[in-house]
């Protein structure tokens, strides 16, 4: 069998391209599940048939046994008109049913000589090797073979030779089989008999085939477009998912270190997060189920959506702009985008909640993501919500005085960028990231978070076309003025003097911005009292006419400002 198998597999590798490939396995798949439909219909009861050796099989478990029976030699049976093509493709001729012949075989020597279960896999692994090279397009020989490798795995379930290595081997080369030789892997999992033998099979064998379907898919970029199609990659690597993790100990909302990620298993994270990036449904509303389908599965893995949890919300995201693009077109916009908003605030609090202070940043970061993209699609209070929910982790979860002055940056700058909020709303939430800012601990960051969040008070527009002057979006110069004195007095309090002076120079920067954008609360009293300060304080620390070494950089600063002014005529 295996000399045959190689010979077709040579004979065919030159004839067919792949796109052709998967368009026979395509009709074949869906020739194989309507065939395996009506045989579950219920009908009257068959009589037994006979079979070439002479023994009798009678026809009482299930229509799928009569279709086995149906194809094996000295059975009288009709056969399909669309299935001439895939016999027309083999390398034998017509009338030599070589595959009847070798199963037939195969059954009856396992059936009379009580062969081990590993010599049992082994033959039905070439006889699948020869199914799949010699009729690549009758699936039903392959699940023929699956269904009778299941039956054989139950039976042995409590037997020692079914976990020794040659016979896990094998079982994993039958489930690789149909893998590797078909041009989509669809077509393997669309085999009825494919999910129930893999599911028999130990942890290490699943694991190993659904790493292999992951590769395959992020290797040959496979879409992922229907819900058919995903639900049987899903069922295949609930492996990854769910199994071989090790469950955490203590009360709730502890600290756990988690022993039982390896970098295998880190791997394999990554791969589910990857491959939510294949998931491509035709059209909106049908991608919107395979996210809420993909999120359901994922959720499964308990800590573990801290890998996967951000591709979600970014395939959201992708969702909510193209939703955006069909507004004009499609009536239930609204009830669509509301949907995925609810859906992604869902996803990331779930988050939040599950992995607690381990992904505070992380949740923070996807409340604002997701809050920005909100108010681009013009969803106020849905964007208002999100970056409520940012300040909340901000407020609850963010102790360390490093990751609180990232926070107030990500935050400032999110909230800049937005276009959509009302006067009243904008105001609550800018003034809270101000507010938070000028409570850090550090001094060097508080004077930055200060003197960032007063451009917060004085925000411009995007870049216009050529000719036209860009928006003013929102502008009020006292509270500018407010934010930049706080810095300056926040920066005179630092103890280093090489630290106060390069603050004294970066809030120059700033009040040469304002000044610059025609902010009539900044005057050029500011800055020429701001200038006279730094160059003080540079003379002041001047040792035999020679200038301190901490404060080379600030100095090379300040005169580069000087220059800018110069040659703006300020």
């Amino acid at each position: 069998m295996d000399r045959l198998s190689s010979y077709a597999s040579r004979d065919s590798d030159s004839k067919d391209t792949i796109e052709a490939k998967r368009e026979a396995e395509e009709d074949a798949t869906r020739k194989l599940l309507e065939r395996v439909k009506i045989s579950e219909e219920p009908g009257p009861t068959e009589a037994p048939e006979t079979k070439q050796n002479g023994t009798a099989e009678p026809a009482k478990e299930s229509k799928k046994e009569k279709s086995e029976q149906e194809s094996l030699p000295g059975v009288s049976v009709e056969a399909p008109k669309e299935d001439t093509g895939a016999e027309s493709k083999s390398a034998l001729p017509g009338d030599i049913k070589l595959y009847e012949v070798f199963y037939d075989q195969v059954v009856n020597l396992v059936k009379t000589r009580g062969l081990p279960i590993q010599d049992t896999i082994a033959l039905l692994v070439s006889l699948a090797n020869l199914a799949l090279n010699i009729y690549p397009n009758k699936l039903e020989y392959v699940d023929q073979i699956l269904e009778f490798a299941t039956q054989k795995t139950l039976e042995h379930a409590d037997s020692a030779d079914l976990h020794s290595a040659p016979a896990q081997s094998s079982l994993l080369n039958l489930l690789l089989a149909p893998i590797h030789s078909y041009a989509s892997i669809f077509t393997a999992l669309s085999l009825p008999n494919y999910i129930p033998l893999y599911a028999a099979q130990s942890y290490p064998t699943r694991r190993a085939v659904a790493g292999d379907i992951s590769r395959n898919i992020l290797r040959s970029k496979t879409l992922i477009s229907t819900t058919e199609s995903l639900d049987n990659v899903l069922r295949v690597l609930k492996v990854l998912i769910k199994e071989g993790m090790q469950q955490p100990l203590g009360y709730p909302g502890m600290s756990t270190q988690r022993r039982g990620e390896t970098d295998e298993t880190l791997e394999e994270q990554g791969w589910l997060a990857r491959i939510v990036h294949f998931i491509q449904g035709s059209n909106n509303d049908i991608q919107f189920k395979l996210l809420q389908a993909t999120r359901t599965a994922y959720l499964e893995g308990n800590e573990r959506i801290r890998y996967t949890t951000p591709a979600i919300i970014t395939a959201s995201l992708k969702l909510a702009r193209h939703l955006k693009k069909r507004e004009h077109f499609e009536d239930n916009f609204q009830s669509q985008s509301t949907a995925l908003f609810r859906f992604m605030h869902q996803c990331v609090s779930t988050l939040y909640q599950r992995v607690n202070s381990g992904c505070a940043e992380l949740s923070l970061r996807l409340f604002v993501l997701c809050g920005q993209v909100a108010d681009e699609v013009g969803f106020e209070e849905f964007s208002y919500e999100f970056f409520a929910q940012a300040f909340t982790v901000y407020e609850d979860s963010i102790s360390d005085s490093r990751a609180q002055f990232q926070a107030v940056c990500i935050l400032v700058s999110a909230l800049y960028g937005t276009r959509n909020f009302s006067r009243e709303n904008y105001d609550t939430l800018i003034t809270k990231a101000a507010l938070h800012g000028s409570k850090l601990l550090k001094k060097p960051d508080q004077c930055r978070a200060v003197y960032l969040a007063s451009h917060l008070w004085w925000v411009m527009d995007s870049p216009q076309p050529e000719g036209e002057e860009p928006k003013v979006v929102y502008r009020d110069g006292k509270r500018v003025l407010e934010c930049l004195p706080r810095a300056l007095r926040v920066a005179d309090a630092c103890m280093d003097t090489a630290v106060s002076v390069e603050l004294f120079i970066e809030i120059l920067n700033r009040y040469v911005y304002y000044f610059d954008q025609q902010n009539e609360s900044v005057t050029i009293k500011y800055l020429n009292g701001l200038i006279e300060l730094i160059q003080s304080n540079l003379q002041s620390n001047q040792v035999d006419g020679s200038i301190n070494s901490s404060l080379e950089n600030p100095k090379r600063h300040f005169q580069r400002t000087l220059e800018y002014i110069k040659s703006r005529d300020l």
